[in-house]
């Protein structure tokens, strides 16, 4: 394995196009040592998420930060957006959508991690998309989330429930979890029938939807020694695919990245033009 790659161990493209998700667990992830490395900070950086000052009745177990970022997979390039509001309809989310809820943006050191880098990339190569969609823009919206309970106080990682993210894919990947019960993912029909119960233990596990062709959930978490808070941190990163996006320009601090060194082949981007 070359300095600086990441590798899946299964073959996640074929299950999400039949299945329309993924389960990935930790250990089918290969990082080279660089990598590794650089995941290890990405991981401190939920140590800086702010409050989500969007939780009713002026809940407090929910800390994020939040960017919008441009992609373009046939090149690798990521510029983040400026600071702009995160925005779900109501009709997809009865808890928080309709209003422009503007988040703390990542950090510089988490736009310019290189571990995020590569999982956003090899993310995408699990999606069952044609080489014209490979070729244009996709917006990412990128979240670190943590979830906080207590013995009084449950923490809810999905508050609205049942839910679209209104993206095309979803790509859910824990970062850390301790002395939690409870968070289980479901994955369900576009009926709300039940297809999979799931529940990721080990950084990395990761889940990946296509969208809107499954909802997805999770249960609360509660604290397993009652003498101490449950924490749940996740990243998660929505890939939307928008032909005439404009790239922006650069802010300061804020990195340009072309991965056209490790471009990656037609071969892998290939695949039948199913959406």
């Amino acid at each position: 394995m070359n300095t600086g790659s990441m590798t899946i161990n299964k073959d996640a493209r074929s299950e999400l196009q039949n299945k329309k998700y993924t389960r990935i667990s930790a250990n089918e992830f290969s990082v080279s040592p660089q990598l590794a490395a650089a995941r290890q900070r990405l991981w401190m950086d939920w140590e800086s998420l702010k409050q989500d000052n969007y939780l009713k009745d002026n809940a407090r177990f929910r800390l994020r930060r939040f960017s919008y970022i441009y992609f373009l997979p046939a090149t690798g390039e990521i510029v983040p957006f400026p600071l702009m509001p995160y925005f779900q309809s109501s009709d997809l989310n009865s808890y928080a959508g309709g209003i422009q809820r503007e988040f703390a943006p990542l950090l510089d050191s988490t736009l310019t991690n290189k571990f995020l880098h590569e999982l956003i990339r090899v993310n995408f190569r699990q999606f069952p998309v044609n080489m014209k969609k490979a070729q244009q823009p996709w917006k990412l919206d990128v979240h670190q989330v943590r979830v906080v309970a207590t013995p009084d106080i449950a923490g809810l990682p999905t508050p609205e429930g049942i839910h679209h993210d209104e993206n095309d894919f979803v790509c859910i990947h824990l970062a850390n979890r301790e002395n939690a019960m409870g968070g289980v993912n479901g994955i369900y029909d576009n009926n709300r029938n039940l297809l999979e119960n799931c529940t990721l233990h080990q950084p990395m596990d990761s889940i990946i939807v296509w969208d809107p062709e499954v909802m997805h959930g999770v249960s609360p978490i509660h604290p397993q020694n009652p003498n101490e808070r449950a924490v749940r941190d996740i990243l998660l990163i929505g890939y939307s695919h928008e032909p005439g996006l404009e790239r922006p320009e650069p802010s300061l601090g804020h990195a340009v990245n072309h991965f056209s060194k490790n471009r990656p082949e037609p071969s892998q981007l290939k695949t039948a033009d199913i959406i």
